[in-house]
């Protein structure tokens, strides 16, 4: 299951290096997770996730609703 959608992918791009870097992890790892190719079932994805949701909540653009 995706956890975002493409348009807030691409509002979330450039950002999984740095969360990545922030828990140790990959921007692999964390691209995964956005995605949804990767369960958020560990404590470190699901503050992965979390994190993601809060930039978005920053980033998007006026109008874009987040799910």
């Amino acid at each position: 299951m995706q956890n975002f959608t493409n348009d807030e992918l691409k509002t979330l791009r450039g950002v999984h290096t740095v969360i990545g870097r922030k828990y140790g992890k990959s921007g692999r790892y964390v691209s995964l997770i956005a995605q949804g190719k990767r369960e958020a079932n560990t404590e470190v994805a699901k503050l992965i996730l979390k994190d993601l949701q809060l930039i978005l909540e920053i980033l998007k653009p006026e109008g874009m609703r987040i799910k």
